[in-house]
């Protein structure tokens, strides 16, 4: 029995599957222990998490695929690792399960989690169900209490829904916070290359942003270019030569960024990184043919990169597909370098101020109270 004025233990499993979600999952875990210092953290996570306290059951990189092929040519393992935590999250008798992002791994643990317990789950981070696959939300009413949404044009996708839906806005917001005199600084002549986390996106992207620095670097010899990587393994996946043409540096990708005048970028966090360190990006997605014919009829928007996603117009370029090749990617370059630079900043300031809807701490209050 907990005395009054005591605060009641609590434990929580919560489940990240790639680098995004361990910097969101982070500060989350640091406002409910603000709120509980008691709380105990079982699941998976990646460094970050694991240093606010997190029991990791496994590796974090062990599930970090994309698409929709990459995990079924990994399927076996997935499955594996999945049915092995499910049984471990089990033992552990969490009060509530938290999946962040990855909701084809995270939302069957919430169902099995569910049907063999009476826990509470929450989606931190919602599916893409404004951009296809809606009739997901059918089979999640069943499994989850609460969705954890980050940006504004997604809450609408739960109206009439049974599931409790919840803007908090992105972390990132408060995070990333430049100065006016480090936007001065800015060189007028440097381009930050960020190929992706994942090893797959590098293997994707990466030699063709070397190839297309190199010819940027031929029409213009002022360029420099910096690309940072998330860790020194991923150097090895390129067969181009960087040597005397990119700089590279590890893990300090927002200090990049907020150095570099444009970036040119895989799709994902790193785009909205970009625009709130206002560095103007283009982005690229490519996923293997199969998964794109699979996925192209179904798609429900015009957009897919977060900056236009956010403010509903093309501000900026992106390429998708096919369409990534090095003569766009130098046309997108061109097209942004010619737009005088403040119509940017004043789009950059509007979404900054739009994601800063509470963040982790009102969505760590959201949390708790399914508890009462």
């Amino acid at each position: 029995m907990v005395e009054k004025g005591q605060n009641p233990k609590i434990k929580i499993a919560i489940v990240a599957g790639e680098k995004s979600g361990d910097e969101l999952g982070a500060p989350l875990m640091q406002s409910l222990k603000s709120l509980n210092p008691s709380i105990e953290f079982v699941g998976v996570g990646g460094s970050k998490m694991i240093s606010e306290g997190l029991d990791s059951y496994f590796d974090m990189n062990e599930i970090s695929v994309m698409g929709i092929i990459e995990p079924l040519l990994n399927l076996k393992k997935l499955l594996q690792l999945r049915k092995g935590l499910k049984d471990y999250l089990l033992k552990e008798k969490p009060d509530i399960f938290i999946g962040i992002d990855s909701p084809d791994f995270n939302l069957p643990i919430s169902k099995f989690l569910r049907r063999n317990s009476s826990l509470k789950t929450v989606q931190y981070v919602s599916p893409s169900v404004w951009a296809w696959r809606k009739g997901r939300i059918k089979s999640m009413e069943k499994s989850i209490d609460l969705v954890v949404t980050l940006f504004p044009f997604e809450g609408s996708a739960y109206e009439g829904s049974k599931i409790k839906e919840s803007y908090v806005g992105h972390p990132l917001a408060y995070k990333i916070d430049i100065k006016q005199e480090e936007i001065d600084r800015k060189s007028e002549n440097t381009i930050a290359l960020l190929p992706g986390s994942r090893k797959s996106e590098i293997l994707s992207m990466g030699d063709l942003m070397v190839r297309a620095a190199k010819k940027l670097k031929e029409i213009n010899p002022q360029y420099e270019f910096l690309m940072p990587l998330s860790n020194k393994d991923h150097l090895e996946l390129f067969q181009e030569n960087l040597e005397g043409l990119v700089n590279v540096s590890y893990g300090n990708s927002q200090e990049v960024l907020k150095l570099s005048k444009l970036s040119i970028m895989t799709s994902g966090t790193a785009t909205l990184e970009s625009i709130l360190s206002f560095t103007p990006c283009i982005a690229l997605y490519r996923t293997s043919w199969l998964s794109y014919f699979i996925i192209k009829p179904l798609l429900q928007i015009d957009s897919f990169s977060l900056p236009n996603l956010i403010t509903g117009k093309k501000i900026l370029p992106e390429l998708l597909q096919a369409d990534v090749t090095i003569d766009n990617i130098i046309a997108s370059v061109e097209a942004v370098t010619e737009k005088d630079f403040e119509t940017f900043l004043e789009e950059f300031n509007h979404i900054k101020e739009n994601l800063r809807a509470g963040g982790a701490n009102k969505a760590s209050q959201e949390i708790l109270q399914l508890l009462n």
